[in-house]
C-alpha cells in the first residue's frame, strides 16, 4: 500500500505523461471538480471544464509537441486529506529552448485520489545573453 507522499507523486508523474500525450481532457481530471490554476502568464482556470479548455488550447498552441519534466519535489502534509507538493519542472519545446519553473500545488485526498486543488505553475525568465 502506498503512503500519500508515494500517492501524490505518482498523481505528479501521471500528471506530466497525459501533459506529454497532449490529452487535455486527461490533464484536467487530475483536478478536483472545482480545482484552480494560476499558470505562469497569469491566467486563470477554475472548474474542469476552463482547465480542459485552457489545456487543449497551451497542448494544440504553443507548446504542441512539447513534453514537461517534474522533479518527485517535496510534500508537506497539512491534515489526513491536504498536503502541498511542490517542485520543479522542466518544458522541452518542440524545437526550443527547455523552459524551467517551479509549481506550487495543494493537493485534496477525494475517494482516495489525491488530486489538484490548487495550482500555481511559474516559469523562470531565460538566463540572460552573455
Amino acid at each position: 500500500m502506498k503512503t500519500d507522499e508515494e500517492a501524490i507523486v505518482a498523481e505528479i508523474e501521471a500528471f506530466s505523461a497525459a501533459w506529454n500525450k497532449g490529452d487535455a481532457r486527461l490533464t484536467a481530471s487530475f483536478f478536483t471538480e472545482n480545482g484552480v490554476r494560476v499558470g505562469a502568464m497569469g491566467d486563470r482556470q477554475q472548474g474542469r471544464t476552463e482547465l480542459e479548455a485552457a489545456y487543449h488550447k497551451l497542448l494544440h498552441g504553443p507548446f504542441a509537441g512539447a513534453t514537461v519534466r517534474q522533479e518527485r519535489g517535496s510534500v508537506r502534509m497539512l491534515t489526513p486529506d491536504l498536503a502541498v507538493w511542490q517542485g520543479g519542472l522542466e518544458i522541452l519545446p518542440n524545437g526550443g529552448a527547455p523552459m524551467r519553473g517551479h509549481v506550487v500545488q495543494v493537493m485534496k485526498k477525494v475517494n482516495g485520489r489525491w488530486l489538484v486543488l490548487e495550482a500555481h505553475p511559474k516559469l523562470f525568465p531565460p538566463p540572460p545573453r552573455a
